[in-house]
């Protein structure tokens, strides 16, 4: 009952406080806020034994922030300020009781000077941290950083970019944790013409492990030369680009721990997926840029009702086999309260459509500092590598508030111990790309295209690698009604299993008959061979899209796809899927989605033909009978057979949501949602009423409770979690 106290009385402070903190906060460029945050939780559960137990734990945490964002004169600002937060928590499980405080204290500043040809800023930013747990003494850990920048920017000539960073990570006492790490870099860009633009970095990173004894040194050069213009009118257009990476390392090694090396990928990749083995990725550059503040489409947190709970994909093209033991996922805000929900799984591919699962990792360390996960696995060499999570779900304590996690950044590294690594390596890369179009024929349009793409690492055991593409273009429009597009094209090039030619064939019919009617009959080939190693794969297409009426939708599509391999592999491919959206009201949606495919196989190693299908159809409807209630439900099968047996999974799903109060002050919502899954049978029932109360527009009051059951043939649970958040903004 001691926290339940503090925070009523905590509460009542900060609710008669916030009136006079919001008129004292009128000062220019001063904002920050206060939130108090108290969960209680309750949960019986029983294994398939039979054997039960009860746990109840409660946590109640204290936020404050301040910001300071004040221009001094035209061209000089400063942006200082500072957060603090204190959660204590005490648990009750089977008997044990414990407790635990965590502190964390974050001041910072900033000094910026601003014009159109210079600039300069400093910062200063300390991250502190404590953990007290029952029957230990506190572990403060601190992390602090200074950085520096400046940049000149004629107009005309060279900008240069000149950044400087140091970063001190140890315990207090320096007996566990002490390294600093110093890093130095010059960036330059020019622009001499409009289609030349020239760019040269140069860093230098030092790292220094004083209670190993470790001390890692890296010089890295980044050059690069991109073209881009069209000639002759138009009619013909060139791109190229060439950029070269090289990298001096230095590691002294003392003792024991670890160095890393981050990989740089060519593309980021993301889909999501219940059946990761198999199938591409789309690129997502936006998981690859650099920027680790905005979200990459890809959300970790707790779907709505109703929402898509398939787990998230995210991996990694690096354009060759390489070697790689650690994945970081960057997120947009702090998780550490429920990052060991989350368990991650390590697959790797030779071409992006079938997967290996290599490892499974979980909990992965979490880093509240960098607010990333690190993923560390067993050394895997392969081109592609993806990590596999599924959304926070809803039977993790506290998951309500958690219903955005965006990641942000993929970041890929080798860690390899610093005595494996001792001593000075050196490495350069050369990357070359040039694509050439040449307009043959305006009508009917006739392309030419020539591509060129090298890859060399020296040193290395194998040759470098190159692509040299030869095709040919066409596209008309025969009619209204028909349309036409063609390509062909021969590839010359070595890879790191030997040399490799392939020709590569698509043509595609299109008929648009009505607005609302289309037809689109596809033919793909491949005709491909690598170090004497040949492979043939043809497909066939038809896709059909109709809009009967208005509120009705139709989707049709198959083919088939026929491969060999010169191992006497065959398989040929059967895939069809179908579609329907039906808005019979405008208060009802109705979706019906089917998929199928089956694939016989023979030869090879194997005996026999063997044949594998799997299917999938999914109904759901959306029913919204007053602005404040929505229902959902929905119905999915998931077969799969293979070698004579076959495996289906039934998902179920029931949502109701309720706002009788949409406007004013006010707010209450109701919401149930019931899933019922075949594949491990187990139903999960979640009932959660919440209120939340704007005491002012800077100021709110918001409390939920939910009762959560769980019942499945390894775990039952019954789990009651009650959250109250007070919060205000000035």
């Amino acid at each position: 009952m001691g926290l339940r106290r503090v925070a009523l009385r905590a509460l009542f402070a900060w609710i008669v406080a916030s009136g006079l903190l919001a008129r004292q906060s009128a000062a220019e460029g001063l904002t920050g806020y206060l939130e108090l945050n108290y969960n209680h939780s309750d949960a019986d559960t029983a294994d398939a034994t039979g054997q039960s137990q009860k746990s109840t734990s409660q946590a109640f945490a204290q936020r404050y922030s301040l910001t300071l964002d004040k221009r001094i004169y035209p061209n000089f600002s400063v942006l200082a300020g500072g957060f603090f937060e204190r959660q204590d928590s005490t648990f009750e499980t089977g008997g044990v009781e414990g407790d635990s405080t965590t502190t964390s204290t974050r001041p910072f500043v900033r000094l910026s000077l601003n014009t159109p040809l210079y600039g300069a800023d400093a910062a200063y930013t300390r991250n502190e941290e404590k953990l007290k747990s029952s029957g230990g003494s506190p572990a403060p850990t601190v992390r602090e950083t200074y950085s520096s920048t400046l940049y000149w920017r004629p107009d005309g000539f060279p900008d240069v970019r000149l950044e400087y960073f140091r970063s001190n990570h140890f315990d207090k006492d320096h007996r566990t944790l002490d390294t600093t790490e110093d890093r130095f870099g010059i960036t330059t860009n020019y622009r001499p013409v409009t289609p030349l633009e020239l760019r040269y970095q140069v860093s230098s990173d030092e790292r220094t492990d004083r209670l190993n004894g470790n001390t890692f040194n890296d010089i890295h050069h980044n050059g690069r030369v991109n073209y881009a213009d069209t000639w002759w009118r138009g009619r013909i257009s060139v791109a190229s680009d060439y950029n070269i990476i090289r990298d001096e390392t230095k590691t002294r090694a003392g003792g024991a721990g670890e160095v890393s090396f981050q990989l740089f990928p060519f593309a980021g990749l993301s889909g999501i997926s219940d059946i990761p083995d198999t199938g591409a990725l789309d690129v997502n550059l936006l998981l690859i840029d650099g920027d680790l503040a905005a979200g990459a489409g890809i959300n970790l947190g707790l779907p709505p009702p109703g929402g898509e709970a398939r787990p998230r994909n995210m991996g990694m093209d690096f354009g060759a086999a390489t070697e790689v033991n650690t994945l970081l996922v960057v997120v947009d805000r702090d998780v550490a309260q429920i990052a060991d929900a989350f368990s991650w799984r390590i697959y790797t591919s030779s071409d992006n459509l079938n997967w290996v699962l290599r490892q499974t990792v979980f909990p992965a360390a979490y880093s509240s500092f960098f607010t990333r996960f690190e993923i560390r696995f067993t050394n895997v060499t392969a081109r592609y590598v993806k990590a596999v999570v599924a959304p926070l779900s809803i039977a993790t304590p506290s998951a309500s508030n958690f219903p955005t996690i965006l990641v942000t950044e993929l970041q890929a590294e080798l860690r390899r111990t610093a005595t494996e690594v001792a001593g000075k390596r050196t490495s350069t890369t050369h990357l070359y790309n040039l694509n050439v179009r040449t307009r043959i024929l305006e009508t009917p349009s006739l392309t030419y295209e020539f591509g060129y793409l090298a890859r060399k690492v020296d040193p290395s055991p194998f040759p470098a690698e190159y692509t040299v593409s030869n095709g040919l273009s066409f596209l008309h429009q025969f009619t209204k009604v028909f349309s036409g597009r063609a390509r062909v094209a021969r590839e010359d090039g070595q890879t790191r299993e030997g040399r490799r030619w392939s020709y590569l064939y698509t043509a595609s019919v299109t008929a648009v008959p009505l607005e609302t009617l289309n037809h689109t009959l596809l033919y793909s080939g491949v005709d491909e061979t690598i170090a004497e190693n040949k492979t043939v794969s043809n497909s066939f297409f038809l896709y059909n899209n109709a809009k009967l009426y208005e509120g009705i939708d139709l989707a049709l599509g198959g083919g088939l796809i026929f491969s060999e391999t010169g191992k006497g592999e065959k398989a040929d491919q059967t895939q069809i899927n179908g579609s329907a959206t039906l808005v019979p009201h405008s208060s009802v949606t109705i979706n019906l989605a089917y998929t199928g495919s089956t694939t016989t196989a023979s030869g090879g190693e194997v005996p026999g033909d063997r044949k594998t299908s799997s299917s999938s159809w999914e109904a759901n409807a959306a029913i919204t009978p007053l602005p404040t209630l929505v229902l959902f439900g929905s119905y999915r099968t998931d077969s799969r057979s293979t070698g004579g047996s076959q495996d289906t999974n039934v998902t179920r799903n029931y949502v109701l949501n309720f706002s009788p109060f949409p406007y004013g002050t006010l707010h209450l919502n109701f919401s149930y949602s019931e899933t019922v899954r075949s594949a491990d049978d187990t139903r999960e029932r979640s009932i959660l009423p919440s209120l939340r109360w704007n005491i002012t527009p800077r100021a709110y009051l918001d409390f939920s409770y939910q009762k959560l059951t769980t019942d499945s043939p390894v775990l039952s649970a019954d789990i009651r979690a009650f959250s109250g958040t007070f919060r205000t903004n000035f």
